[in-house]
């Protein structure tokens, strides 16, 4: 349980809908349903009940309702302190709030090459869960965040495509797919997949590749990372859809068979995320320099 989650249930008792709810946390409606029916397992009780469309607080609901309220807004008010201090802090510091796959096999050639040009400014990089990226930009907890398909835009935030992730099939070493190089769309039909949990805007990216190619898979598991998709694959329970920077050298032929997708372009894309109308310090303003001129480079390539 996180204050994330305590948020999203105190905006959905406040207001009654879950569709602002999501609005208000940059989630899907799906996220938020998950996310209560989640409480509620650890709670191990109902926190509301449906009547005439619309919801109750049971009584063990309104307790929790309350202590949501204080927590949340103990967060909320350490936030803005936070902001308020980020706002007057030096110009040579630069905050990144990035999930795990983009920060880990992505973004760090770039910071490299910025930290080179830019040897005073330091620079911090903080993996959070894909629903926490758009808030911590828009309340100043984050100068800038990586993301991987957003599946939505936000009112006042800038977002910059920035690099493209081929997506390739992992097999485990007792697949039949161990030892290949290519695989066909059509042969992923009927396949076990293990794939990532559908609140991730990865999973429906991929659902949406396979709908539009009539491909129809055994979905076997859903887990929340990559690392553990990885681990399962590994162990003969199914294949996956990943990108190919998650799979490292060592693993491939090893323990891992990485399969390039032969018929069909498949790329996911990796977006930099950063407020609109926020004054932008000249290290700021490098930073984005860094990916402007990739853009531009690749632009010149093509």
């Amino acid at each position: 349980m996180n204050v994330e989650t305590l948020k999203v249930f105190r905006d959905l008792t406040d207001t009654g809908s879950f569709s602002k709810t999501a609005d208000l946390n940059y989630i899907s409606q799906s996220a938020v349903s998950q996310q209560i029916k989640k409480l509620e397992l650890i709670l191990k009780c109902k926190l509301y009940h449906r009547r005439s469309g619309k919801i109750v607080l049971t009584p063990q609901g309104q307790k929790f309702y309350e202590a949501s309220k204080k927590v949340s807004a103990i967060y909320e008010g350490a936030l803005e302190a936070i902001r308020a201090l980020g706002d007057e802090r030096q110009d040579d510091e630069i905050r990144i709030s990035t999930i795990y796959s983009a920060g880990v096999y992505i973004i760090q050639d770039y910071i490299k090459q910025f930290i080179s040009r830019n040897p005073g400014t330091r620079i911090s990089v903080e993996y959070r869960q894909f629903s926490q990226i758009y808030p911590d930009i828009t309340s100043g907890r984050a100068d800038f965040g990586f993301m991987a398909c957003p599946y939505r835009k936000a009112p006042g935030l800038a977002m910059l495509p920035v690099a493209k992730d081929e997506m390739v099939l992992i097999a485990g070493a007792s697949s039949p797919f161990a030892g290949r190089e290519t695989v066909k769309v059509k042969e992923l039909c009927g396949l076990d997949f293990i794939h990532l949990d559908r609140v991730f805007p990865s999973r429906r990216y991929i659902d949406i590749f396979l709908r539009r190619h009539g491909v129809k898979v055994r979905v076997k598991r859903q887990l929340d990372n990559l690392e553990t998709i990885k681990t399962a694959v590994a162990s003969g329970e199914g294949v996956s859809l990943v990108p190919r920077s998650s799979v490292r050298d060592d693993e491939h032929g090893s323990s891992l068979y990485v399969l390039k997708i032969s018929d069909a372009e498949f790329l996911r894309p990796i977006y930099l995320i950063y407020r609109r109308r926020r004054k932008i310090s000249p290290s700021a303003r490098n930073f984005i320099g860094i990916f402007d001129e990739t853009g531009k480079n690749a632009a010149g390539r093509a």
